[in-house]
């Protein structure tokens, strides 16, 4: 091969053209295998997952476009306010999307909450009226089997999960895909002074990797919290969770409107610092610290879901549990019988 040098905003790049041959096949085992890496998750996930249900794909599909509208907001402010603060470098664009794409889960999370609101009470009603109508038992049980499916399927963490398939499966595409169709047809590899010894391909397929992960994961912390400022005013949550040092492994974030508030701050600084550590690549060799970052921020990230708010993630009213109690006590309606029933025993 040939080295062929470019220049392209102050960077120089370096291209190996290939000639013919074995190095031609190379290339393109590295082009469908940095697709793989990149893509495989997001393929996996949405055709094993969201795909065989209807309702998944909808949410799926408008977290994407979200994502959109998100991208685009940031583009837009970016575009007016970076020419008059005159502000350079990648942290110019960083601020904006990453604040933006902070802003349009929540709001997503907001809406959807919101539009299972108004489905729930529509399941109530057709159950109420198939109660009243209805003397057939089979027929009655068929449907209240249905209907619970219809729940099943709308869950926060199936929801929650489909959403940020569809939010990080559109960041992948926008991320990885023109780098990828554009060495798709080029004849050659890039690669950037950054990373010298592994191709540009490979570094943005581990980071698009990365980064859909870690946007499922800031999807369901979004959801956990939002769900939270539904259930709770402010101070409220389960009697259980009020004392920090009672909360077990799994429940460390709490089912208090706090530790949602918690969860969505989780979600900020760690995208910002997993899109920080993607500014070392602006540097020479600083690949070895970007690569190494984002996958531990990624580890973080799960740890902190896993740690945090797996064991308290659905709300009880998707364990079929109705709560008539004040805000205060609401949501841990279990723990608060038994303190209300020793209390009684007390007296």
């Amino acid at each position: 091969p040939t080295q062929q040098p470019s220049t392209s905003n102050n960077e120089e790049y370096i291209i190996y053209r290939t000639m013919a041959g074995d190095l031609g096949a190379d290339t393109k085992a590295l082009v469908f295998g940095s697709a793989a890496i990149g893509f495989a998750p997001f393929i996996c996930f949405f055709f094993q997952i969201v795909f065989p249900k209807p309702q998944l794909l909808i949410v799926s599909i408008t977290a994407a476009f979200f994502y959109l509208l998100a991208a685009s907001a940031a583009s837009v402010c970016w575009y007016i306010v970076d020419p008059v603060i005159g502000l350079g470098g990648p942290w110019a664009a960083i601020v904006p999307g990453v604040f933006f794409q902070f802003i349009f889960r929540a709001l997503f999370a907001h809406s959807y909450f919101k539009v299972e609101t108004v489905i729930e009470a529509s399941i109530a009603k057709s159950e109420e009226d198939r109660e009243d109508g209805d003397e057939n038992e089979g027929e009655d049980s068929g449907a209240g089997i249905q209907a619970a499916k219809n729940r099943l399927a709308l869950n926060d963490v199936a929801c929650g999960l489909a959403a940020g398939v569809g939010f990080g499966g559109m960041h992948a595409i926008l991320l990885f895909g023109s780098l990828l169709a554009s060495e798709t047809f080029d004849s050659g590899v890039l690669y950037q002074p950054s990373c010298p010894k592994v191709p540009s391909l490979t570094v943005s397929s581990l980071n698009t990797f990365c980064f859909f992960f870690l946007d499922v994961f800031w999807m369901l912390f979004t959801f956990f919290g939002i769900r939270r400022r539904f259930l709770f005013p402010r101070g409220g949550g389960a009697l259980s969770d009020i004392n920090p040092l009672s909360r077990p492994f799994g429940s460390y974030f709490g089912n208090t409107r706090m530790g949602g508030n918690n969860a969505l701050l989780v979600c900020l600084i760690t995208h910002v610092l997993a899109a920080g550590f993607t500014t070392f690549n602006a540097f020479q060799f600083g690949c070895v610290f970007s690569m190494t970052l984002l996958p531990l921020v990624t580890l973080i990230v799960a740890y902190l879901y896993w740690s945090g708010i797996s064991n308290i993630y659905l709300p009880l009213a998707h364990s079929n549990v109705r709560l008539s109690l004040p805000a205060s006590f609401s949501y841990g309606s279990h723990v608060a019988e038994g303190v209300l029933g020793a209390n009684q025993d007390d007296e």
